[in-house]
């Protein structure tokens, strides 16, 4: 029943779908778009609100998969990126508007001491790995089981399970060059200990998938403590919550300061943009010292046609200044945790196996599994192994919780969301609705109980 309404009530999406099978693999821009029977396909999007092509209206908690902490077209974002278009897209050259924008990242995350900026996430944790081996001389690079740096061949193992199978088209060769271990300081430091090639660490600071799965408490002090007494570079992915756990990222929160970190998303204020920044000391083996020192043997190449960007530039200066205040985050983050709150507290009604967790301005959803640090109300950290976590979902309660959920007009993020400062009361009361009418019709169709 569910996936017969949401079928009927989506006939363009169904036969653009269509067409997409003709074009795309899989017939999807970003393997988190892909939905069975078909995904919806957006029309337009504005606050915390977008519309697809059907005319379907949807309470927005992908926003823009993160980079849109001020919501769907924020005019000081709009006017912006409207007057530099009118400039040029792209220069083929340095610009003002790059200085302006490195200035403001240096400004807020605590470990920016000095800036490169690429085109996205991946390209800056790729980059960071190479500058922590550039800089060690070692070749080898620690993650953690869970955690997503994104797609490369460096950092996609240990990602999702199957943990045992090596993702397809990574040489064995390269694979052999990352080590993943569990979050376990003990197994870290041993590690350490022993392999004396490792050059870096590299962690989600809130843990895997932006605190899917969460880390233990005191966890980055102490790998802070590690990787410097071993003489290791100490990486923080900030791609997602840079900007957004507050406006120094997590690190200026916690006051744990990595050698490197990486940003994206609302770094370039809702378009492409990604940056590293460290140290300078670690940061100089990019650099220059003459003409005669752009051979690859004296210092890390790196390129980009779309580097700083005057649009991405532009965009990400008039969103850096608003979130600058620390606002945006305070509003989110408050929201965030009144979800939290409200949907526990239907799933303690309902009388279903699950809970919604998480911290700052996200939530994670787990479905039909008994949660073990559960009691109602708000929590960071369910107790539950890394294999659920990172599902949200046994079987197929996951597609037809999305399923339903759209039906009803909320569209989840991979079983959980990212709030932005403008969604509102009304937001939240339509998603607490659409969250206890959904679990009721999973359960009225025997996939939940």
């Amino acid at each position: 029943m569910i996936e017969k309404t949401y079928i009927e009530q989506r006939p363009i999406s169904r036969s653009l779908y269509e067409k997409a099978m003709g074009l795309f693999p899989g017939g999807v821009t970003h393997d988190i778009r892909y939905l069975l029977p078909f995904p919806v396909y957006i029309k337009e999007a504005r606050g915390s609100r977008k519309w697809d092509v059907d005319g379907n209206e949807y309470v927005d908690f992908s926003m823009g998969h993160g980079a849109l902490i001020l919501g769907h077209g924020r005019e000081e974002v709009v006017n912006a990126v409207r007057e530099t278009v009118l400039r040029g897209t792209h220069y083929g050259g340095s610009s003002e508007l790059e200085i302006r924008w490195a200035e403001w990242v240096k400004k807020l995350i605590p470990s920016a001491e000095k800036v490169k900026f690429t085109s996205s996430g991946t390209e800056a944790t790729l980059l960071a790995v190479r500058i922590a081996r550039a800089y060690t001389g070692k070749s080898k690079i620690v993650k953690f089981y869970g955690h997503f740096h994104g797609w490369h061949d460096y950092l996609i193992a240990g990602e999702r399970p199957p943990w045992d199978v090596d993702p397809m088209g990574v040489p064995y060769e390269v694979l052999k060059t990352v080590v993943v271990i569990p979050s376990d300081l003990s197994v870290l430091e041993s590690l350490l200990s022993q392999d004396k090639d490792i050059a870096g660490v590299i962690v989600e600071p809130t843990g895997g998938s932006w605190g899917k799965v969460p880390i233990p408490e005191g966890f980055l002090a102490g790998l802070r403590d590690i990787t410097r007494k071993h003489n290791v570079v100490l990486i923080f992915d900030e791609v997602v919550t840079g900007f957004r756990w507050s406006p120094g990222g997590v690190q200026g929160l916690c006051g744990v300061i990595p050698d490197i970190t990486t940003l994206a998303k609302i770094l370039a204020g809702g378009f492409p943009g990604g940056a590293v920044v460290g140290k300078g000391h670690i940061m100089d083996v990019l650099g220059f010292g003459g003409y005669e020192d752009h051979r690859r043997a004296k210092r890390v190449i790196h390129q980009g046609t779309f580097n700083a960007n005057p649009v991405s530039a532009s965009a990400g200066i008039a969103c850096l200044e608003i979130v600058s205040t620390g606002i945006p985050q305070k509003e989110a983050s408050e929201k965030a945790r009144e979800i939290r709150v409200s949907l526990n507290e239907v799933i303690r009604l309902q009388g279903v196996k699950g809970c919604v967790y998480g911290e700052s301005s996200v939530f994670h959803i787990v479905l039909g599994v008994e949660p073990v640090n559960f009691n109602g109300g708000d929590i960071r950290d369910p107790g539950l192994p890394i294999d659920v976590l990172k599902s949200g979902a046994r079987g197929d309660v996951c597609r037809l919780f999305q399923l339903s959920m759209l039906v009803e007009g909320v569209d989840i993020f991979h079983m959980g969301g990212l709030v932005s400062s403008v969604h509102t009361d009304e937001d939240i009361e339509k998603t607490v609705r659409a969250f206890e009418t959904t679990l009721k019709r999973l359960k009225g169709e025997g996939v939940l109980d």
